[in-house]
């Protein structure tokens, strides 16, 4: 095991691959969550992932979980498509990916992957990495190393610490207090609907494409999105990796009811059957089947979501502790992309760190280029352009100025 140690508070996408490429390059990782266990909030159910996503996993996981990640997920057509409020189909709109240099020999595809499988293949190898109940109350960094302070009276000590912990990340309010999150004046409600009922309510481009979704005059929107496993979990972990355990799933389609909050006025208190009747309440009057697509899904399945926005702004230069993903760039979903520039991140972020373990680099000059170019570069930039998409799709808010 190399000199170098890295600790990672959030064990989430961005944490575990970079646990992932670190582990694969021979440094000393240790990640710690603030959750009891991986399944332990609802998190959301399918996840689109373009280049950045794609080709991260294949460069941070060992053969065997990536066998079971590419036999699991699906791959789609290269199309978002809009539909009227009956369902029908408008158009199809090309997606096009441009993710820079970073992937000379990579993957230029889509797919749509469940999260909690995902998760599961990332967590492969990991499990005396990964300590749950750890809750970060703060860190004292010096220029010999930086320790981290946990609820329960625990820490741990490292070279490096980054904060891979979201968008309510307990490292940011430290490191980068003066970046912070916005309102976007928008609440969505998230539910699934087995494959086999949703079939009979919307168009085979929701089974094909990336994602499928009709808005009306309120911009409240509907979004449906699919999951199909061309190998069942189980099935592939047995094939690929037998010491990896998934449960097998149905393929379903997510629903996905959103706008402004106040289309939603109430709906914070309500769980389960409660959020059904609202998000079907909310497209009663359009025409179609729609409204009744909702009463068919799961009730167990909603959950709902005020979403924020990170505000892009300037860092402070770093010296041993830096940020990835949501916790740093978080974005509103209307381009898919905030699972993707996370594993991203972490991909990048590891490859510097294997630089400076074997000492082509100082750690230093290392996470300050890796801030400017992909951290306040490209993912702020993300953030900007979802943020644009979001009020022209969602009425979402404008990012605040300055």
């Amino acid at each position: 095991m190399s000199d170098l140690k890295v600790l990672v508070i959030g064990a989430g996408l961005g944490g575990l691959s970079l646990a992932q490429s670190l582990r694969g390059n021979g440094i000393d990782v240790a990640v710690f969550e603030r959750d009891a266990s991986p399944g332990e909030r609802p998190q959301g159910y399918r996840l689109h992932l373009d280049a950045d996503a794609l080709n991260a996993a294949r460069e941070v996981l060992p053969a065997g979980p990536y066998a079971v990640f590419d036999a699991t997920a699906q791959y789609t057509e290269p199309f978002t498509t809009i539909l009227a409020t009956d369902l029908s189909v408008v158009k199809r709109l090309f997606t096009q990916d441009v993710h820079g240099d970073v992937w000379p020999r990579g993957e230029a595809r889509h797919a749509n992957v469940d999260r909690a499988v995902l998760r599961r293949i990332l967590l492969a190898g990991l499990e005396k990495t990964v300590h749950y109940g750890r809750t970060l109350t703060h860190y004292e960094s010096t220029a010999q190393g930086v320790t981290a302070f946990f609820a329960d009276g625990s820490t741990a000590r490292g070279d490096v610490l980054v904060g891979a912990d979201g968008i309510r990340s307990a490292v940011r309010g430290q490191r980068a207090p003066q970046c912070e999150t916005a309102d976007a004046g928008v609440t969505a409600i998230y539910g699934r609907v087995p494959s086999s009922v949703a079939a009979r309510f919307v168009p085979a481009e929701t089974f094909t494409d990336i994602f499928t979704i009709a808005s009306d005059e309120r911009k409240v929107f509907l979004g449906l999105g699919s999951v199909r496993f061309p190998v069942a979990p189980a099935e592939a972990a047995r094939r690929f990796a037998p010491g990896l355990s998934l449960p097998d799933q149905d393929d379903y389609v997510v629903c996905v009811v959103g706008g402004r909050h106040e289309h939603f006025a109430g709906v914070r208190d309500l769980s389960g059957h409660g959020l059904r009747t609202a998000a079907a309440e909310v497209l009663r009057d359009w025409p179609g089947r729609a409204a009744e697509l909702l009463t068919r899904a799961d009730p167990e399945s909603f959950f709902v979501v005020e979403m924020r926005t990170s505000v892009p702004a300037e860092l402070d230069p770093p010296v041993n502790v830096t940020l990835l993903g949501d916790a740093i760039h978080a974005m509103t979903p209307t381009l898919g992309r905030g699972a993707n520039v996370a594993m991203r991140d972490a991909a990048l972020l590891g490859r510097a760190l294997k630089a400076v373990e074997k000492r082509r680099a100082c750690l230093r000059d290392v996470l300050a280029d890796y801030e400017r170019d992909e951290l306040t570069g490209y993912g702020f930039s993300v953030v900007r352009e979802a943020a644009r998409t979001g009020e022209q799709r969602m009425a979402q808010n404008p990012l605040p100025r300055g």
